[in-house]
């Protein structure tokens, strides 16, 4: 099973150019070190809301949202939707935000049905593939962005999510990004995560990562978690069970979409990136590479970083994604 959470070591935020030194903003990773979550990183001019859409069956559903508008005296260059990944959340985006504004680009996340600060249904079955995919079309709708081409990412699982969204209606979109994200099934044992998330709960999950990583998987009930590890705990223990039922179930059985991508591309001409840590040990590296040589898309490694790209280098990922975009208009 790929890790759950990000508290790797990250590299310095010093950069040399010639015979000059600049401060480079300080990584998700490294503001981390010192304490300081995710939710605690949000700019300063980002706009949290709850934004209400119709689900697949018409009934109200709400889902929370973060958006960060472009800079401001820049030009708006684009409008892009950051997807999250397996037990994220819109917060896992912060650290880009500041970056990506200031290239000229208005940002939204959101928590998907079901994680934290979004509604969800009881039942797996309210999390089908197509219904967690057609949240993203309703959500662009709801903020007046249907008419609007949009820069969609997704990382991880939230990339099989955005997979089945651009396949569904291309036309909506003005780039794809599949960001530390593979083409088909993982050879994990999911089988045994979900019978441990049916019997034991969310927290089941919390103890499989923290033994896997050799820590204290009591250290929750004995009240020794620092505070970022606090907060990823509370965050996965804000998901809805179903939620993380019905994600590792569709990863358990996620098809390949790549020769679909392909004709998709074919037919639209639409700019795809696959991009991904040189660390990342999710998918294996080898299938993203090939998945890219496939589709013809640009294909961007971050060196120094893991899963979670977005995290180990916050300011590099941000720059690396809007000169994507830059070229994809």
């Amino acid at each position: 099973m790929f890790p759950l959470f990000s508290l790797c070591p990250s590299p310095t935020s010093m950069r040399s150019i010639g015979n000059m030194t600049r401060q480079i903003p300080a990584s998700a990773v490294e503001l981390e070190a010192r304490g300081i979550t995710l939710d605690q990183q949000k700019p300063e001019k980002a706009v949290e809301a709850d934004v209400t859409i119709a689900d697949e069956n018409g009934l109200p559903l709400v889902l929370s949202t973060t958006t960060m508008p472009a800079a401001e005296g820049q030009p708006e260059r684009g409008v892009a939707l950051l997807t999250p990944g397996f037990t994220s959340s819109k917060a896992t985006f912060y650290p880009m935000m500041d970056v990506l504004a200031e290239r000229g680009y208005r940002v939204i996340s959101f928590s998907q049905r079901g994680q934290p600060g979004s509604q969800g249904a009881d039942t797996v079955e309210g999390y089908l593939l197509p219904h967690i995919a057609h949240d993203i079309f309703a959500l662009l709708a709801e903020m007046g962005l249907e008419k609007t081409p949009i820069h969609l990412l997704g990382h991880s699982f939230g990339g099989v999510v955005a997979t089945h969204a651009v396949l569904a209606n291309p036309a909506q979109f003005a780039s794809f990004t599949l960001w530390n994200s593979g083409p088909k099934m993982m050879e994990d044992d999911f089988a045994s995560v979900i019978d441990a998330l049916k019997e034991h709960g969310p927290r089941a999950l919390w103890v499989k990562d923290r033994l896997d990583d050799g820590l204290d998987p009591d250290a929750d009930l004995n009240g020794t978690l620092n505070d970022i590890e606090q907060y990823y705990f509370n965050r996965l223990m804000a998901a809805h069970p179903a939620q993380l039922e019905a994600a590792l179930g569709i990863l358990a059985t996620q098809q390949d979409r790549t020769e679909d991508l392909v004709a998709m591309k074919n037919e639209t001409g639409l700019p795809i990136l696959i991009s991904h840590g040189a660390q990342d040990d999710a998918w294996p590296i080898e299938w993203q590479r090939e998945m890219a040589d496939t589709l013809g898309a640009d294909y961007w490694i971050v060196a120094n970083a893991g899963h979670s790209a977005h995290a180990d280098r916050s300011y590099l990922s941000a720059q690396l994604l809007a000169t994507f975009w830059d070229n994809a208009a």
